[in-house]
């Protein structure tokens, strides 16, 4: 064996349940561990321990008492990213069956969703891992944001989608609409990482789509335009909004998409198809902002970028 698959072995190892598990006495903590988890269906450590509002050292033994014994999930598929990037890696955590199976017992409300979830981020790649825990880090980011705000509070995708369509209430977050690219119409989809929305102190919401964009797609595509670029999820974003199927499909009466990309040179890219979709008019539908910006404050303090080119905060 070389040294290269001993120490695959050795991080293979760390995701690997022991015979015999530590016991363990279920607490309040750990409920809201759990809780936290299905709420953002892959999270790291620290993004937990930030939500916990505690002891991080608490926290991490919480969660690793909660994965011996089966309640949360180790995705395997983080062995991959260890050998990608340098340096130490925070571990990720997902919700098992057990653990869903407790929080039921708990009052949550477990439904088809993320029973689903569970067994598709069981044996999720590494590029899905990556994602989807950069759209809990903007959630979490943003939920510290508003702890301490009395005027305004966050609302969460259930709550949201009480007065949708009672068939649509636990389904994809997704709108359809008939785009027209190269001369033909086209059925297509835009599925949002994120729905969320804010209530203010004036009773007035606002809900938002959040799009983490990574950099992998490109923002146009000339050759094969029926493949996935950018370009096309804001054409169908801005048909959606046009034939109101957020309103026939999600009961939303408003909505706007955030984008969170890799840097400013991709949000010019973007704005500049933007510009030749909707014919030098742009639209304040979309706000950009960049991962360097986001990550040195949060969602509700930093100036997005609208496709107008105006500079807003979220609350205005």
């Amino acid at each position: 064996m070389d040294d290269m698959d001993a120490a695959a072995r050795e991080r293979r190892r760390f995701f690997e349940r022991p015979a015999s598990p530590r016991e363990m006495r279920i607490t309040v903590r750990d409920i809201e561990l759990l809780r936290n988890i299905s709420r953002l269906r892959l999270a790291s450590g620290a993004q937990l321990a930030a939500l916990d509002g505690g002891s991080a050292q608490n926290v991490s033994r919480s969660l690793l008492a909660l994965f011996e014994n089966g309640y949360v999930e180790r995705p395997v598929a983080q062995v991959t990213t260890r050998f990608l990037y340098k340096g130490s890696r925070p571990t990720i955590y997902g919700l098992t069956r057990k653990g869903a199976a407790l929080l039921r017992k708990h009052g949550a409300d477990v439904r088809r969703r993320l029973l689903d979830g569970i067994d598709k981020e069981r044996g999720a790649g590494w590029r899905f891992i990556e994602h989807t825990v950069a759209v809990s880090e903007f959630l979490v980011s943003l939920e510290l944001a508003l702890k301490d705000r009395t005027d305004v509070r966050l609302l969460e995708r259930g709550e949201i989608l009480e007065d949708a369509p009672k068939s649509k209430r636990d389904r994809l977050v997704k709108l359809e609409a008939s785009i027209r690219i190269g001369g033909s119409l086209r059925k297509n989809a835009a599925v949002p990482d994120a729905l969320f929305g804010l209530r203010f102190d004036d009773e007035t919401e606002s809900y938002f789509m959040l799009e983490i964009d990574r950099g992998e797609m490109p923002v146009e595509r000339y050759k094969n335009t029926y493949r996935t670029y950018f370009a096309k999820k804001m054409l169908t974003y801005l048909e959606a909004s046009r034939q109101q199927r957020h309103i026939h499909d999600l009961g939303l009466p408003n909505f706007r998409v955030l984008t969170v990309t890799t840097d400013q040179t991709r949000i010019e890219k973007m704005l500049s198809a933007l510009n030749v979709i909707t014919e030098g008019r742009g639209s304040n539908m979309f706000l950009f902002t960049d991962q360097a910006t986001i990550s040195a404050s949060n969602p509700l303090s930093i100036e997005w970028m609208s496709g107008k080119r105006v500079r807003l905060r979220l609350t205005d």
